[in-house]
């Protein structure tokens, strides 16, 4: 997806494709209609001086102050500048984009009166690849990093362009953009809704239906190299409990390991296999039923309107609504539940990780050790395992029970969603590395069966593995294979090379 165009539905993949691969953004004629017919409503309450919220009273406590005309302009940048306020290192470049995008999106739903102007420099950043500076540290929800993108367009704050850190006035002069002057309601909407909360709900739930996918090939490699039966993902089992994530587990288990001689001979080679190899189904089905639940609220979000106040016409009547659609608990009790999710599933790869490297289970080498006089094999790599499993215990903690009033207790609810999202990408990339560290395990372990005995599935995935990692007949530093490794997953290269082989692993 190289042009995205604004109007119609909006889509995950759309928030993907501009944050992380840097597709441009476009806006329809629709798009640009709906913004302009709105935007006019606003020109017009502003006019006519009637007390609303953020087009001609104060914001936050200063609700009850009416704001005379000539001041407004003056009081959106203030609200701006006063609103800078999160801390800390910077967030990732493609977490600002997804903020950006998703303000477009928002901001251009037709009812919140955003100039097309401002819009359009919104668009421009995205772009030319201007990237705000905006501290991650700070947020219950909403305000304070969106601020930072705020600064920027006003030619303050900083961003990075062309590799370097700039000023905001100068990031924009080199880009040839000028600065916008906000209008009414402008800088109240800058900061408001729920676009942090989106943007990396997003992308915490896209890397996570990449993640749950692979985890069903993970433990069918896994389950291939125990000698584990597929008796335990018989149709006839998940018919007997048809919940879908749990009967398209096993199925994606059957058609991975298809053909395999391996899994042929040792069908009937005990009369179970451990929890971690024969509940997989279970417990990666649950993991895909909190997924899909999540991406439903992310599909709706999307496609909504988030701001406060917002603006609705009938029958050729304006009227603005005071409400609190930029409440952000939709997608953090969704990234808080993501976090849940995915802690259940790497607990139980780094079980099947163990399984593989400990020879009192495994019946292979201790430690998938090739030599082990002088070498301690993969010993070391399920410590990490179980280190980042520890680590995913705590990012499971969820974020949005929280709450600290705010704003002179205005504010005395606070939805802490920011808290939860952000937590949900730390957690999908930590629950990466752990899925790395069980594919390395069984490619290693397959080094001790004859070759071409894996199920074509199978045989392509190693195959993968081994353009980026050699078999390890000595000991060697196994960082940079754990990140080359993480980065396949990250990229879907796994799924592919599945894919290729004739085995489409659905969620």
């Amino acid at each position: 997806m190289e042009l995205v165009t604004l109007g119609g539905k909006n889509s995950l993949e759309q928030v993907v494709a501009v944050a992380r691969y840097g597709a441009k953004v476009e806006f329809s004629a629709e798009y640009r209609a709906r913004v302009n017919a709105c935007r006019a409503h606003v020109e017009r309450f502003s006019r006519e001086g009637k007390a609303i919220y953020g087009i001609t009273t104060g914001l936050g406590d200063n609700c009850r102050k009416f704001i005379p005309e000539e001041d407004r302009v003056k009081i959106q940048r203030n609200h701006i500048l006063a609103h800078t306020v999160s801390v800390g290192e910077p967030l990732c470049e493609e977490g600002v984009r997804a903020m950006m995008f998703v303000m477009l999106l928002h901001f251009g739903s037709g009812h919140t009166g955003f100039r097309l102007e401002t819009l359009e420099l919104i668009k421009e950043l995205l772009n030319r690849h201007i990237t705000p500076r905006v501290p991650k540290h700070g947020s219950v929800g909403y305000l304070g990093l969106e601020a930072h993108i705020g600064m920027v367009l006003i030619g303050e704050g900083r961003a990075w362009y062309e590799g370097e850190l700039l000023s905001g006035a100068e990031a924009l002069e080199r880009a040839g953009l000028q600065p916008a002057v906000l209008g009414s309601k402008e800088g109240l909407t800058l900061v408001s809704g729920t676009t942090s909360v989106t943007a990396l709900a997003c992308l915490a739930y896209y890397d996570g239906t990449v993640l749950a996918r692979t985890a069903d090939v993970s433990g069918a490699f896994s389950l291939e190299m125990l000698k584990g039966t597929l008796k335990a993902m018989d149709e006839r089992l998940m018919r007997a409990r048809p919940h879908p994530g749990q009967m398209q587990t096993a199925e994606n288990i059957r058609h991975i390991l298809s053909g395999s001689r391996i899994a042929e001979k040792y069908r009937d080679y005990r009369v179970q296999d451990a929890l971690s190899l024969r509940c997989m189904p279970q417990l990666h089905g649950a993991v895909k039923k909190t997924l899909k639940d999540g991406l439903e609220s992310i599909d709706i979000e999307l496609n909504s309107s988030v701001d406060n106040p917002l603006i609705f016409e009938e029958n050729g009547e304006a009227e603005a609504l005071m409400g609190c659609n930029a409440d952000g608990t939709y997608l953090g009790m969704a990234s808080d539940f993501l976090c849940i999710a995915l802690t259940d599933l790497t607990k139980m790869a780094e079980r099947r990780t163990d399984r593989l490297v400990n020879r009192h289970l495994s019946e292979l080498p201790p430690f998938l050790n090739a030599s082990a006089d002088f070498n301690d094999g993969l010993m070391m790599i399920q410590y990490t395992a179980a280190g980042l499993a520890g680590e995913m215990r705590l990012l499971s903690h969820p974020a949005v029970v929280d709450n600290v009033p705010t704003c002179a207790n205005q504010e005395d609810y606070v939805n802490m969603g920011y808290n939860a999202a952000r937590k949900a990408c730390d957690a999908v990339e930590t629950a990466r590395y752990i899925l790395a560290i069980e594919l390395i395990c069984a490619a290693q372990a397959k080094e001790f069966y004859p070759a071409d005995q894996s199920s074509p599935a199978i045989e392509a995935v190693y195959a993968k593995i081994r353009e980026v990692m050699p078999p390890l007949n000595e000991d060697a530093a196994l960082e940079p294979y754990i990140e080359a490794v993480q980065n396949l997953i990250l990229e879907g290269e796994i799924l592919k090379a599945v894919q290729n082989a004739g085995v489409d692993v659905k969620l």
